[in-house]
């Protein structure tokens, strides 16, 4: 076995991607034979003290979502297991159980973490820069990658082979797909980007956002269909005597965002009343912004039953161009109110600018008109 790793790993640490710096991400969706799914977002966070870098990987699968952290030490023996593994919180979904059956326990978000192992080590094996020295072929897959260089790793004991397509574009690990035996269960890369904590421009325009395989995922108090590596996080806060809960997503890149907010607050029915109709009014009172042009959309506007009110709306501004999506939802026994909002923005001088914008309109607009109260 260890003469197996070293002839896999070799001697060098030369990445087979663009070199690691805080803020890069990259997103994977995986779709098994049998129907099941698997949705991840890996996440940089920086370099501890001791120069090992920080990594979270967020999962979902149809049985509910978890966070995993890792730690690379770049000066780990080729030998040794890296990234290591550390704490795994559960986000959403029942508790682990051991009276479960083997189909149901291998979907729990909790034990796809190897996924996120499997994709970042081969970031270390010489056979990876081999690989890229050698030809490509043609493929298809998100993010403009059209090009791949394969590289095949047997498994020690086992009857099947894992296939990687490299591309050295692709962040954090150099993967654009990963499968079993050249196309079963594909593990497939949906976005990567660099997200600048301090807020500047990137030298290129290569971060995404996914808007690819949209799923209905249940929370508390609702649910609404998105794409499978947004991961929406919440924290509940007591505003104007309406208890509140906020869940958040945050995509994308510097030159390539989105935002998915859903705010829902519950309260008697005079105070959902009120607080439903000074959202309605704030987004009536647009346009009005001092960073740019706000301009109200007769088109791409969500399309909602009963009392639900739904915006659309056009940001240009000096250096970007976004889209917003709104909808403004009463429960029917008036104790609950909701508001979805999606906003997304691209640079103006983005070369998918207008791709993108209109990937956004659409995806924006179904989001918001998915919305149901649970």
């Amino acid at each position: 076995m260890l003469d197996w790793l070293k002839k896999c790993f070799g001697s060098k640490h030369q990445p087979v991607h663009p070199p690691w710096r805080a803020g890069q991400y990259v997103t994977y969706f995986l779709e098994r034979e049998d129907g099941t799914w698997t949705a991840m977002a890996i996440r940089l966070h920086g370099q501890l003290d001791d120069g090992s870098w920080a990594l979270s990987a967020d999962f979902k699968t149809p049985l509910g979502e978890c966070t995993a952290w890792f730690r690379s030490d770049p000066r780990a023996a080729l030998d040794a297991p890296d990234p290591v593994p550390g704490r795994v919180e559960r986000i959403r979904g029942a508790l682990m159980s051991g009276n479960v059956d083997v189909a149901t326990l291998v979907q729990r978000p909790e034990m796809q973490t190897s996924m996120a192992m499997n994709l970042l080590i081969v970031r270390r094996w010489d056979t990876a820069k081999e690989a890229l020295g050698g030809a490509a072929r043609e493929v298809r897959y998100p993010c403009g990658i059209d090009r791949a260089y394969p590289l095949v790793t047997p498994i020690p004991g086992a009857e099947y082979q894992k296939h990687h397509d490299l591309n050295p574009r692709v962040m954090l690990t150099g993967v654009a797909c990963l499968s079993i035996d050249g196309g079963k269960n594909p593990i497939t890369v949906t976005s990567f980007g660099w997200s600048d904590p301090k807020g500047s421009m990137p030298d290129s325009y290569d971060d995404f956002v996914d808007f690819s395989h949209p799923k209905r995922v249940e929370h508390e108090g609702f649910s609404l269909m998105y794409p499978a590596t947004w991961f929406l996080r919440s924290e509940e806060t007591e505003e104007s005597g309406l208890r509140t809960a906020k869940h958040v997503a945050q995509l994308g890149g510097n030159t390539c965002a989105a935002t998915l907010s859903v705010t829902l607050s519950h309260g008697d029915d005079a105070q959902v009343a009120a607080e439903r109709d000074g959202i309605v009014s704030r987004l009536e009172a647009l346009p009005g912004s001092k960073e740019g042009e706000v301009h109200r959309r007769t088109a791409d506007v969500p399309v909602l039953a009963g009392d639900a009110a739904g915006f659309a709306f056009d940001f240009i501004g000096p250096a970007i161009e976004g889209f917003s999506a709104n909808g403004v939802f009463r429960a029917e026994a008036g104790d609950r109110v909701a508001h979805v909002s999606l906003f997304g923005c691209v640079a103006r001088a983005n070369p998918r600018r207008d791709l993108t914008l209109a990937e956004m309109r659409a995806v924006f607009r179904e989001t918001v008109e998915s919305f149901q109260f649970t």
